[in-house]
């Protein structure tokens, strides 16, 4: 759709004021229950996806103004943490997670939690948006975002390629990497308009650089895997050879690269070596972080990744490089002295607590009333909203984005082309890939080309004559 000037929007402004008048906060006894809930879950992605278009196009990102001018960010960090609560405390007690009907109203309500933390990472991009922000609901943000990350680097690499499947802690895995974005444009690049305690929680309490170089050293973004390929012998007999192949995660999937291409930079990883530049170079960061033997010892692990290669990709790590050569020769204290400049009081979050205090007894209960609605739960009904929200006029240009310019260059489709060509040999190692295709034309008699969803799945493929599946969901 377009405004009277032409200007193409996935959601008009004068929509995302009334959207964003509308949202109210969202306690975990309501989350996934009801239609209203789900409208909530779709209304808070056209948000997002609008965000993202206005950012993409550089246009006047009126979404985030919206939230700003109608003092709707607290609403959606409440909402956030409720859904995290409900995530981490009732989820695992439901006994409907394997029921058709509820299988997709719990994918909306894990996938929730993606389309908050993305719109987040718009946001923050602003830097009048985190000024606008009290500590508090700082503190909750910085909090939960170094759970995720805990999380993240806690998690057994070896389940890795079991879990990274199109469903239940797969995707979830794809969130914690997500969650890095907004993390990462609040810490390091907005670290001077924040306040003493929010910066001594990042740099003291978290300890955030440490978090990162452990995320350095062992990546998740980054998997091996040993895969048996088919090979014919000198007496033309088959069989198979074993075979070391890398993956890593690129624009939100898993893709293969060859050993030389290992050392090239992916967002995901360049945001890490962007924030540890930012917490270790800038002058707000070095005036509150004490530099201890213990802490000295853990940065300096990472100076070996700190090569030509990758200097050449991100230049400015070259002060990161020389912050750490000046460091492997001072002397530093080998205990902490805190106790001499740092805070007498310390801010403290509260809002999780609430929340947290307020449910803790109920968890049982709700997980038992959620698995007694959810037999009323219209899988039909679900697959159309999601249909007609990803057929927006707009939609595939967005979601196409990182893939090609704006102007459907279609080069870049060409080149890519060319080098699946030249993998034939590989095809069984490709993941099985399921084409839900959404289509309302028997309700509608609308011809509009339905947008083709690829979901990737790592799960074994039983047809190995076919390894695309394709499945048409008309409603």
């Amino acid at each position: 759709m377009s405004d009277v000037f032409g200007a193409q929007y996935l959601v008009l402004p004068t929509e995302a004021e009334e959207i964003v008048e509308r949202l109210k906060e969202q306690t975990p006894e309501q989350v996934g229950r009801s239609t209203s809930w789900l409208e909530y879950h779709h209304a808070m992605e056209k948000l997002n996806l609008q965000a993202h278009q206005s950012a993409q196009h550089k246009q006047d990102n009126f979404v985030v103004e919206s939230l700003l001018t109608f003092d709707k960010f607290p609403t959606i960090i409440s909402n956030l943490l409720s859904l995290e609560l409900w995530k981490g405390n009732i989820l695992p007690l439901l006994r409907c997670q394997d029921q058709d009907a509820a299988s997709l109203r719990l994918y909306f309500v894990v996938y929730h939690e993606a389309t908050l933390t993305n719109l987040f990472e718009v946001a923050f991009y602003h830097e009048h948006v985190v000024e606008s922000l009290t500590d508090d609901l700082l503190l909750e943000l910085v909090d939960y975002c170094m759970r995720k990350l805990s999380w993240l680097i806690g998690f057994p690499r070896e389940r890795i390629a079991q879990v990274t499947s199109f469903h239940k802690s797969g995707s979830e895995l794809v969130q914690m990497m997500q969650a890095q974005s907004p993390r990462e444009e609040l810490e390091p690049e907005r670290l001077h308009v924040l306040s003493l305690s929010v910066v001594s929680r990042i740099l003291d309490k978290h300890d955030a650089l440490l978090t990162l170089v452990a995320l350095v050293e062992n990546p998740p973004w980054t998997h091996k895997m040993t895969v048996k390929l088919p090979n014919q012998t000198d007496g033309g007999e088959q069989e198979t050879k074993t075979e070391v192949k890398w993956k890593k995660f690129v624009d939100q999937k898993w893709v293969f690269v060859e050993p030389g291409d290992l050392l090239a930079l992916t967002t995901t990883e360049a945001q890490v070596w962007l924030a540890i530049y930012y917490l270790l170079c800038t002058k707000s960061a070095r005036e509150h972080y004490e530099v201890t033997q213990y802490r000295k010892a853990q940065l300096l692990r990472i100076r070996k990744y700190l090569n030509e290669l990758l200097v050449d990709q991100l230049p400015l790590l070259a002060d990161v490089q020389r912050y750490l050569d000046e460091l492997s020769i001072v002397q530093v204290g080998s205990t902490s002295v805190l106790g001499k400049n740092g805070l007498v009081m310390e801010a403290v979050p509260y809002l999780r607590d609430n929340i947290v205090r307020n449910f803790r007894q109920r968890y049982t209960e709700l997980a038992r009333e959620f698995d007694e609605l959810s037999t009323n739960f219209n899988r039909s009904e679900d697959l159309q909203a999601l249909a007609e929200l990803y057929q927006m006029e707009g939609m595939e240009e967005l979601l196409e984005g990182n893939k090609r310019p704006v102007d459907n260059n279609v080069s870049d489709k060409k080149v890519e082309d060319e080098e699946t060509n030249g993998q034939d040999g590989l095809a069984d190692l490709v993941p099985t890939r399921v084409r839900l295709e959404f289509s309302s034309s028997k309700k509608t008699g609308l011809t509009k080309k339905a947008l083709i969803m690829e979901l990737d799945d790592n799960n074994n493929n039983n047809d190995e004559d076919d390894p695309i599946q394709e499945a048409a969901l008309l409603t």
